[in-house]
C-alpha cells in the first residue's frame, strides 16, 4: 500500500499497482521502488553493471508502468501534436497508440481534450476517441547491440534498418502472441519496446529471455534504464 494525500487533505491508503511480471521479478531477486503508483524493479544487481551489459550486448526491462492510450477517429488524418516526450505510433488507418511517461499525463490529456473540442461540429462524432490501455498491456524494453538478433528468433517481422528504423512501429506475432513492436533507440543504442496483452506477459518475457540466452540476456531495472537515457 502507498499513503497519498486525498483531495480533502487527509491521508488515504491506495494500492500500488503491480505489472504482470511481479512474481517473476520477485523470483529474480528484484529490489523494488514505487514509480507513479506502480511497484517496479529498481535493480536486480548493481545498476552500473546492468547498464554496461545493455551497452555491450543486450538487456530486458519491464516498462508496463508507462502510460499508453489507444486513439481512433478521423482527427488522426493530421499528425497528433502531443509535445516533447509523448509519442504517437500509427497502428492503422485512423488508429494510433500514444505512449509517454506518466509525468506527462495531465499535459497529454489536455491536448487530447483540445483535439476533441477545437472547431468541432456538434453534428459530427468527436474527432478522436481516446481509451487509456496502460494496464491492458505488458510492455517490455529489449535494448542493446544484440537486441535485433534476439528478436529475430521470435518474430517474422522485417527488422532491417530500412523497414523498421528508429521511431517506426509494426505489428506481428511474437513468441506466438500478437504484439506491437516499437523501435525506440536509447541514445544510439538499438532498442525495441514490445507490447503484448497483459495475460501473455509472463510467457512472452520468458520466451525473450530464452531467445537471448546465448547473449547472456538478463533483466535490468529502472535505475539502469535511467543511466542509459542520461
Amino acid at each position: 500500500m502507498i499513503r497519498r494525500a486525498s483531495a480533502y487533505g487527509c491521508k488515504e491508503d491506495l494500492p500500488i499497482k503491480q505489472t504482470a511480471l511481479f512474481n517473476r521479478h520477485q523470483q529474480s531477486g528484484a529490489s523494488w521502488i514505487e514509480q507513479y503508483g506502480w511497484q517496479v524493479p529498481a535493480y536486480f544487481s548493481k545498476p552500473e553493471d546492468e547498464a554496461a551489459r545493455v551497452r555491450e550486448s543486450v538487456g530486458l526491462a519491464d516498462l508496463s508502468w508507462m502510460l499508453k492510450f489507444d486513439v481512433k477517429g478521423y482527427g488522426l488524418k493530421n499528425t497528433l501534436a502531443l509535445g516533447e516526450g509523448a509519442f504517437s505510433w500509427v497502428l492503422g488507418p485512423l488508429h494510433a497508440l500514444v505512449t509517454c511517461n506518466p509525468s506527462r499525463r495531465r499535459e497529454v490529456m489536455d491536448r487530447f481534450q483540445g483535439l476533441q473540442t477545437a472547431g468541432a461540429d456538434l453534428s459530427l462524432p468527436p474527432p478522436i476517441y481516446v481509451t487509456e490501455v496502460t494496464s491492458a498491456y505488458a510492455q517490455f524494453l529489449l535494448a542493446g547491440p544484440r537486441c535485433r538478433q534476439v528478436l529475430r528468433k521470435l518474430t517474422s517481422l522485417n527488422l532491417s534498418e530500412a523497414s523498421l528504423p528508429d521511431l517506426a512501429c509494426g505489428q506481428s506475432s511474437l513468441a506466438h502472441v500478437h504484439a506491437i513492436i516499437l523501435r525506440h533507440d536509447l541514445n544510439g543504442i538499438p532498442a525495441y519496446q514490445l507490447l503484448v496483452s497483459r495475460e501473455y506477459g509472463e510467457s512472452v518475457w520468458e520466451s525473450v529471455l530464452h531467445a537471448g540466452y546465448e547473449f547472456h540476456l538478463e533483466p535490468f531495472g529502472l535505475q539502469a534504464h535511467q543511466l542509459l537515457k542520461a
